[in-house]
């Protein structure tokens, strides 16, 4: 009987693993705080991570080119050749020569100070959620009491 055999077994293994189609490829930029642009189309603020699927010929593939954008107007462009099943990161470089550094140098300050102040905001959201399932703050609600302790809302 074939199903219960070491060789069946061997079988099945091999056809779930499949081999991966695709890498991933997490643009940045320095200073940070760029706009990634791909066939004319936005991607979004850096960081943006983007998928790549491979035509299945190679063990690599070749990204679309991407421009990245500074407020000042400074771009860059970058391509890259990916091993299929990667995870990298690129960090595109805003061009020394191109004017405007300064205005650059501010906006990327700006955007560190609200990914700061957002990360501050998760903590509290995820420190109320800690306190509101710690047994003091469940045992107040069972009561009913309407005087919950501020760190229990």
């Amino acid at each position: 009987m074939l199903l219960g055999s070491p060789l069946a077994a061997a079988l099945l293994c091999a056809c779930a693993a499949t081999a991966p189609k695709s890498a991933m490829l997490t643009y940045e930029s320095v200073p940070d705080g760029a706009e990634i642009f791909e066939g004319g189309k936005s991607l979004g603020a850096v960081p943006v991570t983007r998928a790549y699927q491979s035509g299945g010929k190679s063990s690599t593939i070749q990204t679309r080119d991407v421009r990245a954008v500074w407020p000042s107007g400074a771009w860059t462009t970058f391509f890259t050749l990916l091993p299929v099943g990667s995870d990298r990161v690129a960090a595109l470089e805003r061009p020394a020569d191109a004017p405007g550094l300064q205005q650059d140098l501010e906006h990327a300050k700006q955007v560190a100070d609200a990914r700061n102040r957002a990360a501050a905001r998760k903590l509290e959201v995820l420190q109320t959620d800690i306190n509101r399932a710690s047994a003091r703050c469940k045992q107040e609600q069972a009561r009913g009491s309407n005087g919950l302790s501020d760190d229990c809302k």
